[in-house]
């Protein structure tokens, strides 16, 4: 609905429900004002033309002419965003902080790494993805994402028997897991696994040493402010904020 012409929606009063029905047409459809005839309105909206003469008196008008050109003058009114305070919007004081800490990932997530993540998206075709808990969230949004891009792309987690994915590895090219500790150790067998079958690993976890990145082809680290992360895992830090980013710019710079 075109928000200049909302106002005659105010303007009627006992509307009959077909008048109503011609009405949110025209505000819906702006581009029709002044192009399209009252018999031609008529149709579209399966009303005689009677009606619309009936309804153009409801809102003050002598008829359909009257009408149409009170529209274009309302269209004529350019729309316009009320002047706002011209200092700067009071920031909350972890933005920057969360802003800081997504710079200090990309000490570890080198321009080599995101190239070789390009080229497995640009190379291969089937992914398998892999996430526990709060980790499973975000290896769904990636398995969607790679669904858009047209590749094959199957989501697992704990909840899954582990015979799903022994039946269906070989049938994929990259393992993908996230895991914020690095540790989960249903994630790690699925890795090992993977491994076994010549999957290609990309893993996504903490900056901290853990198993998983040394078991990955390509590991992406990020910054994690929690000390310790089963003790803040209930905690809101950046560490998921900062992943989504990531997997985004990604996806952009291999698709750009």
């Amino acid at each position: 609905m075109d928000n200049r012409l909302a106002t005659l929606l105010t303007r009627g009063t006992s509307l009959t429900r077909a008048e109503y029905r011609v009405l949110a047409h025209l505000t819906e459809h702006p581009l029709l004002v002044g192009n399209i005839t009252v018999r031609e309105l008529a149709q579209a909206k399966f009303v005689s033309t009677a009606t619309i003469m009936r309804l153009c008196q409801k809102l003050g008008f002598s008829g359909f002419s009257e009408f149409i050109w009170h529209c274009k003058q309302l269209l004529s009114d350019t729309p316009h965003i009320a002047a706002q305070a011209q200092s700067r919007p009071e920031l909350p004081v972890l933005f920057n902080q969360f802003i800081a800490n997504y710079q200090h990932t990309f000490q570890w997530v080198t321009q080599e790494k995101r190239q070789q993540f390009a080229n497995l998206l640009r190379q291969k075709e089937s992914f398998f993805l892999y996430g526990a808990g709060f980790s499973y969230l975000f290896a769904e949004y990636l398995t969607k994402k790679l669904q858009v891009l047209g590749k094959t792309a199957f989501i697992s987690g704990p909840g899954d028997s582990r015979n799903i994915f022994l039946s269906n590895a070989a049938r994929y090219q990259v393992f993908i897991a996230v895991s914020r500790s690095g540790e989960t150790e249903q994630v790690l067998d699925k890795a090992r696994i993977a491994k076994n079958v010549g999957m290609t690993i990309v893993a996504f976890t903490r900056a901290s040493a853990n198993t998983l990145a040394g078991m990955a082809d390509v590991h992406f680290a990020l910054y994690d402010e929690a000390v310790h992360f089963a003790a803040e895992a209930a905690g809101v830090t950046s560490f998921e904020s900062n992943l989504v980013l990531l997997m985004d710019l990604l996806l952009l710079e291999a698709t750009g």
